[in-house]
């Protein structure tokens, strides 16, 4: 790499760094003039556990960096994994970072900021310069954490982090790993038999509900509803319209389009509050990040399946 120019060797320095896994912390501080900074940073490591202690680094170009190298006080908050947009926000400059954001105060009426996996409040110790960057290190006075899984950074992009599953048994590798589209079906089929039993008492069906959701999430035409159903549905679908609408769930203009009745919205929201209750119980056997990327997953698939479609 001898021969490499300065600006392409420092680009892939950056990319190898890339390479390791990080969490996300937003650094915060009281200004001397009273006014409350903050920046997004993964430089964070812990230093000593005795006394605590940790250090991050700041670069020389921040337009926060005066006012944390006078700060006597900072405090480090390693972002949960729904709050990219936070250390978005943070990222940027010349902008009210707190600005609408509901804070707490800490010591040194340092900014806290809310719902973080971790929190430290830090007293200044040293500061370091280390090329274009400064070393700030940290005594931690106070700090709280929560089971909030964190916010990871890879290669540039966000991330969650997933704990990897022990080994399985010899038994249990003797047998083929199941097919995806045999455990999506599965799983549909128990996720609607759940609902199908939780719904029996209910207003309305889950086939009825699928019409009602569809007809409110788009201006759709008997025509169009029964192209959505699919071929062979049209005489269901016809018949759950007509039912529907005998029962001033739906306003069926004969060659309009179809609408929700002031008691099919209501209908609906019953219904969706009472599904989306069932899912919440399903997806209790999984971490809170483990369902938001079982739903990410599944949300590529089903995008894929379109794609493919308008292709």
């Amino acid at each position: 790499m001898s021969g490499t120019a300065p600006l392409d060797r420092a680009r892939q320095f950056r990319n190898a760094l890339g390479s390791f896994a990080t969490g996300v912390t937003v650094i915060t501080a009281r200004a001397a003039d009273g006014s409350d900074v903050g920046v997004t940073a993964n430089s964070f490591n812990s230093v000593s556990l005795d006394p605590p202690m940790i250090l991050w680094s700041i670069g020389k170009n921040s337009s926060s960096l005066a006012a944390f190298m006078q700060a006597e006080h900072f405090a480090v908050h390693i972002l949960a994994a729904d709050q990219e947009q936070l250390s978005g926000r943070f990222a940027k400059s010349g902008t009210d970072k707190f600005a609408g954001i509901d804070i707490e105060r800490g010591q040194g009426d340092v900014p806290l900021l809310k719902g973080a996996a971790a929190r430290f409040q830090c007293r200044t110790a040293f500061r370091h310069e280390a090329g274009d960057h400064y070393i700030l290190v940290g005594e931690v006075d106070a700090f709280d954490h929560d089971d909030h899984a964190p916010l990871a950074f890879h290669g540039g992009r966000y991330g969650l982090f997933v704990r990897n599953e022990p080994p399985a048994s010899v038994t249990e590798t003797k047998i083929a790993p199941a097919l995806v589209s045999e455990l999506l079906v599965r799983a549909e089929d128990g996720l609607i038999r759940q609902v199908e039993e939780d719904l029996s008492e209910a207003t309305i069906s889950l086939p009825e509900f699928e019409v009602l959701r569809s007809v409110s999430e788009a201006d759709l035409t008997l025509d169009e509803l029964e192209e959505w159903a699919g071929p062979d549905q049209e005489n269901s679908i016809l018949a759950l319209v007509e039912d529907l609408s005998e029962r001033h769930l739906l306003l069926t203009p004969e060659g309009g389009t179809i609408s929700l009745t002031e008691e099919g919205e209501a209908a609906l929201a019953a219904v969706t509050t009472e599904i989306s209750g069932i899912e919440d119980k399903v997806l209790a056997a999984l971490s809170p990040h483990e369902a938001a990327l079982f739903r990410r997953f599944l949300s590529k698939i089903v995008d894929s399946f379109a794609n493919d479609a308008e292709g």
